[in-house]
């Protein structure tokens, strides 16, 4: 079993917290099983999806704690999985907190709507910390064991496993079962469940034949800037449907969007942002799966880094009207930390890299190279301006 750097996360935040921890990612990331396994022998599982657990989780906190020490007995960890789907969890999820957190270190888990958390007066703030739990990346596949730094030391890894990343994705079954076969009806049966499933508990979805023509169409914009227009055109629905819908499939984390970074950039471009997919295997183009990968690489590390408190990170990309452009630029407390360009198998540093490296100013600039040799030693402490660095070296140092 591949150790998730979830379970230190969790570790790290009932040592030093009193209040809930929140999962929240997408479907099959595999949240449930870094919240049962955080610890096992204590840890007592209610999952909304289940009716037998539904019926205690409809019912009143303390009719569910009764019910819970009849089958668990004394287990102090508590997980609620999809407990989101309850019209009146928020409530439910308050009153308990309230009367029991000092008894009990609760793990809410879910996907979707679980992320927004202030609905009306009934808000949980001050009551949860959130930590968004990622798909598996190639530093975490490949490190036995995890630090609170920005930075991983590289390690030996094992032949071929960024490959089989790049291939399957990273979320836990494709890539664990490592199978062309397995790979696509995994795809197939996740995109029904999107679309016929999740979509229908969030939104009151009546086109779904425009929303699968939309989820094909994506695929093929990776990496570009998003033109809403050109897509109403193609999908024949109006410019604020697409909007309302790509916010659909955002929040179903099928797709994110990264921001252009404008702060000290003369003619910058503004506000158009680039799209990209959670499970970057979808993509049949290699440049763009291979953009796409960084981009989610980057994401969990800008995630992680976050949510434990290393710092405020964001993830944007840089782009001005001569059409100079980098790829990715991680900022840190809104000042730019990092630029990232990547290359397929191109070693000479490219000169837009160049270019925003002496206007931001960013502490690291590098051109991640997919086809390159690793060297198994990445040391950020020394690296200099404008670095050339193997795509297996970078992501073995990320989250």
């Amino acid at each position: 079993m591949i150790e998730r750097i979830y379970k230190k996360v969790l570790k790290d935040h009932f040592e030093a917290e009193s209040n809930m921890a929140i999962l929240v990612g997408p479907r099959q990331s595999g949240k449930t099983t870094t919240a049962i396994h955080y610890e096992s022998s204590a840890t007592s599982y209610w999952n909304w999806d289940d009716p037998d657990d539904r019926i205690f989780l409809r019912s009143s906190p303390q009719k569910f704690l009764t019910e819970k020490e009849k089958r668990n007995g004394s287990k102090n960890v508590i997980v609620l999985d999809e407990i989101h789907k309850n019209n009146k969890w928020r409530g439910w999820l308050k009153g308990f907190y309230d009367k029991h957190h000092d008894e009990y270190r609760i793990i809410v888990t879910g996907s979707a709507r679980l992320n927004v958390f202030k609905k009306g007066g009934d808000s949980l703030l001050g009551r949860y910390y959130s930590y968004r739990h990622h798909p598996l990346s190639f530093g975490e596949i490949e490190n036995k064991t995890f630090e609170t730094a920005l930075f991983r030391k590289v390690l030996r890894r094992a032949p071929k496993s960024y490959s089989h990343l790049f291939r399957f994705g990273g979320f836990p079954s494709p890539f664990l079962a490592g199978r062309e076969t397995s790979h696509a009806k995994w795809i197939r049966t996740r995109k029904e469940l999107l679309i016929r499933e999740d979509l229908r508990d969030l939104s009151r979805l009546e086109d779904v034949a425009a929303m699968e023509l939309l989820v094909s169409l994506l695929k093929g914009r990776i990496g570009g800037l998003l033109n809403l227009n050109n897509l109403k055109d193609d999908v024949h629905v109006s410019v604020d449907t697409v909007r309302r819908w790509i916010k659909y499939l955002e929040a179903l984390y099928y797709v994110y969007l990264v921001p252009p970074y404008t702060r000290n950039v003369k003619r910058s471009l503004m506000k158009t942002p680039k799209l990209y997919l959670w499970d970057w295997s979808e993509t049949a183009d290699e440049g763009a799966r291979f953009e796409n990968m960084i981009a989610s690489h980057l994401l969990k590390s800008v995630h992680y880094w976050t949510d434990t408190g290393l710092g405020e990170f964001n993830l944007h990309f840089v782009r001005d009207k001569e059409k100079r452009e980098v790829d990715f630029l991680v900022t840190q407390n809104d000042r730019p930390f990092m630029l990232v360009e990547c290359k397929l198998s191109e070693k000479e540093v490219q000169p837009a890299l160049r270019h925003f490296h002496e206007v931001l100013k960013p502490k690291y600039s590098l051109q991640v190279v997919h086809g390159m040799k690793p060297t198994g030693e990445l040391d950020f402490a020394s690296l200099a301006a404008n670095a050339v660095v193997s795509a297996e070296d970078f992501c073995a140092a990320m989250v």
